[in-house]
């Protein structure tokens, strides 16, 4: 059979037809290959002779890059620049006119500069399609990849150091897929939240007991997780109370709004299960989507089924802590308070006369012969917290406060 083939071969490159074919096949095989050789060789070249680091804005170090690159003397003097305004918190003291911030960054396109002594340069791109994205390519001639690492290994060690006291913003972006890096908020000192009892104590040393025990989680085989439920009345201090936590044990806060409509079984499960490390999931007015549910609100994708296994399933994310709150306890399935997934229920109620006492001599330290007059006819947990320390912001003394909520 093979024998067969072969002479078959064999009289058909004798066909000068065929073989003059197979000659000038071969010939431009040889041509095209010569002919890309040049775009190959040069690839290979830029491969060996220049260092490339692709940064894309779907990834939080984009903008930790872009700020570092805007402290560089090229940074701050390049020519083609591009100007956004600056609409956060936190702009320079000195600045006496409500003007806002002006930011200024290197534009899109091509930029040449020096860092450590040796050339760089910067390819920034946008492409938009159903996202906009913006593209940094970082370069370098004739450097090892450890001369960016190191470099972006400094942007990261900058970027958080300028945060150091700031409590991280995470929310979902825009297409519900992914966290993004909003802001971040100056670190609250939990004793600035006013709870009663020793509320806030429980708490944070319950907490700080979960950070700790990752080994006693593993050995017991259950899942390394903690939710807690603030419930009671609006202004009692369920949000603060959370933010100031997170400030206090140098935690991320990721918030999340069951209501939101581009959030669906999928999407709710992959975010809870990639939310950054020690994170304080902060799930507000939970009662909202319950409310919404009962009302068939087709704008809410999320299914009952679906927050509960995003919660507590197989696949959901360990070492995190999850807090709930809620102005309306009874509004909430029994399924979702269930030990395993709400671990730690608190009541936050309005302002007992300790809580009283305490947040007006917070502001007014030389008070208390007059708060303690007032506190003899104060009808317990008739005022909530928040209503207190509107008064007492509005107030240049303790009796104008006193007056205004009707104490004095």
């Amino acid at each position: 059979m093979i024998e067969s083939f072969v002479n078959a071969v064999r009289d058909q490159l004798q066909n000068q037809i065929v073989s003059g074919g197979l000659v000038l096949a071969i010939v431009g095989v040889m041509l095209a290959t010569l002919r890309n050789l040049p775009a190959r060789l040069w690839g290979y070249a830029k491969r060996a002779l220049i260092v490339t680091a692709v940064i894309d804005s779907r990834n939080d170090l984009f903008n930790a890059y872009i700020a570092w690159l805007n402290e560089l003397p090229y940074g701050r003097g390049s020519r083609l620049f591009t100007v956004i305004q600056d609409n956060r918190e936190g702009g320079d003291d000195d600045q006496t006119d409500d003007l806002p911030r002006l930011l200024y960054s290197p534009a899109p396109g091509f930029h040449l500069f020096w860092y450590g002594g040796r050339p760089m340069w910067i390819q920034r791109d946008i492409a938009m399609n159903l996202q906009v994205i913006e593209t940094v390519k970082v370069s370098a001639l004739f450097a090892s990849r450890r001369l960016l690492e190191d470099m972006l290994e400094d942007v990261i060690r900058r970027a958080y150091a300028r945060m150091a006291d700031h409590t991280m913003l995470y929310t979902i972006d825009r297409w519900g897929e992914s966290w993004n890096l909003v802001g971040a908020r100056p670190r609250r000192q939990i004793a600035s939240v006013v709870l009663d009892g020793g509320t806030s104590e429980t708490l944070l040393a319950d907490v700080k007991e979960f950070f700790a025990r990752r080994q006693w989680y593993a050995d017991l085989g259950i899942p390394w997780r903690r939710g807690y439920l603030l419930h009671g009345p609006p202004g009692t201090g369920k949000t603060s109370f959370a933010y100031a936590l997170a400030g206090e044990l140098h935690l991320k806060i990721c918030a999340l709004s069951l209501t939101n409509p581009k959030l669906n079984d999928q999407t709710i499960a992959d975010l809870l299960q990639k939310t950054p490390p020690r994170s304080l999931i902060l799930i507000e007015d939970i009662d909202a989507f319950f409310v919404a549910r009962d009302k068939q609100d087709t704008r809410i994708e999320v299914s009952f089924s679906g927050l509960l296994n995003a919660l507590d399933g197989v696949a959901a994310q360990e070492g995190r802590v999850v807090f709930l709150t809620t102005n309306h306890f009874d509004r909430l399935d029994k399924a979702l308070i269930r030990p395993g997934r709400v671990d730690v229920a608190v009541e936050l109620g309005n302002a007992s006369a300790g809580m009283l006492r305490t947040m007006f001599l917070r502001f007014y330290p030389d008070s208390a012969t007059s708060i303690d007059r007032v506190l003899a006819g104060y009808n317990d947990k008739s005022l909530s917290p928040a209503r207190i320390q509107q008064a007492l912001l509005e107030s240049d003394d303790a009796g104008h406060a006193l007056r205004l909520l009707g104490l004095a």
